[in-house]
């Protein structure tokens, strides 16, 4: 629901370093519950300094519409990584995963655990655990982004009974069927992750939404050695754990996953594989012929206050920033986005399948076993709600 641009931060003297400025859609700025959402990304993600956390340069206000400035990673997300190895017949395979899977733990851990600055826990719960919220930089780096719809201690009171945040083939059964969640169910969508890189099959995308949520909702998960002969037990036992039904059954926190991760890598004698990805990246996305790499999302779409296409028009940026380009990444594999109108996410590139549905009667679905028909329901609604809306607003 958001729109992203390539800028640049100028000071004196030639000083520029290369930023991502995200701001909500004109078309979802004067939706109080996105305006919300958006203001509670820039509060938290700007109280997290880790190595594998996007950074938060600045979060303003301009012309009653809010911005953020982030971190500009120079590389690709890890969705897209896995797609294109797929397609190359280059698996990133049991190693690379074991990397991404550790600094991913190291920045759940630290983020898990963050306090606020007069030491009250944050409370952090990411809630959007993705390849897509992944990135890799071009030198092997990896980076986890978009805390869009984090909960938080701060924030909590802000989220509305009945509604259904994330994406379903990534959410833990407790999520998926709007129980109440702590950190364990970011472990439990970092095994879903783990799951994919390490086998190269999909853990729970289906053909339709309905059966993509019947899928999460059950949990019921293929051992990894049924997928690929000869998968290592050792992993195949950690990823197993990270995807148990009963959070108390999983590990019980990500400092505990990283340190089994790093016993594991130890035991097979592998170095970081920093390099390798590197190496991966290099083949997979090539410079062109001038030279230069294409950025993770190609350009699209209209500059604000433009006209569409090439993205004339005039716009105001904020101070020190000069001549953002817009930037979407089109990702066609995705569950569908919320509606407009539904208190689902803020702070989203449209095509971000992020999912607000609002479901009758309030309160959490009670929806332990069986395909949750509440979820499925509140979705028909919002869609045709979004028709009508769209059709009258026309």
């Amino acid at each position: 629901m958001a729109h992203l641009f390539v800028a640049t931060l100028d000071g004196p003297d030639g000083f520029s370093k290369a930023c991502v400025i995200k701001r909500v859609l004109p078309e979802y700025a004067n939706l109080e519950a996105f305006s919300r959402m958006f203001v509670d990304e820039a509060k938290v993600a700007a109280l997290l300094t880790h190595p594998n956390i996007v950074q938060v340069f600045d979060f303003g206000k301009i012309d009653g519409q809010y911005y953020i400035a982030m971190e500009y990673i120079q590389g690709q997300s890890f969705d897209r990584l896995l797609r294109h190895a797929g397609a190359a017949g280059l698996p990133v395979g049991p190693r690379l995963a074991v990397d991404v899977g550790m600094a991913l733990s190291d920045a759940l851990a630290y983020a898990h655990t963050k306090t606020l600055p007069d030491g009250t826990p944050l409370g952090l719960v990411h809630r959007d655990i993705t390849p897509g919220n992944v990135l890799v930089s071009r030198d092997g780096i990896i980076k986890l982004a978009d805390f869009g719809i984090v909960k938080t201690s701060v924030n909590v009171e802000r989220t509305v009974a009945g509604v259904v945040k994330g994406k379903y083939a990534y959410m833990s059964p407790e999520q998926i069927t709007n129980r109440e969640l702590d950190h364990r169910s970011d472990l439990f969508s970092l095994g879903i992750v783990l799951y994919e890189a390490s086998t190269g099959r999909r853990l729970y995308k289906r053909d339709s939404m309905e059966a993509t949520i019947l899928a999460a909702s059950h949990a019921e998960v293929p051992r990894p050695s049924d997928v690929v002969p000869g998968f290592d037990p050792a992993l195949e036992r950690i990823i197993l754990k990270l995807l148990q039904k009963d959070p108390n059954a999983r590990y019980q926190t990500a400092r505990e996953l990283h340190e089994d991760l790093e016993r594991y890598r130890s035991a097979q004698n592998w170095t970081s594989g920093g390099r390798e990805l590197a190496s991966l990246m290099a083949t997979l996305f090539p410079p062109d012929k001038a030279g230069r790499h294409a950025p993770a999302m190609p350009a699209q779409g209209s500059q604000p206050g433009g006209t569409g296409g090439s993205g004339s028009g005039s716009a105001r940026t904020p101070s020190g920033v000069s001549a953002p380009r817009s930037v979407i990444e089109p990702e066609p594999d995705l569950e569908p986005a919320s509606v407009p109108g539904s208190a689902g996410s803020g702070g989203r590139m449209p095509t971000a399948a992020t999912v607000g549905l609002g479901v009758a009667g309030g309160g959490s679905m009670a929806v332990a076993e069986g395909f949750p028909w509440g979820i499925a329901a509140a979705a028909g609604v919002a869609l045709i709600g979004s028709a009508l809306f769209w059709y009258f607003a026309g």
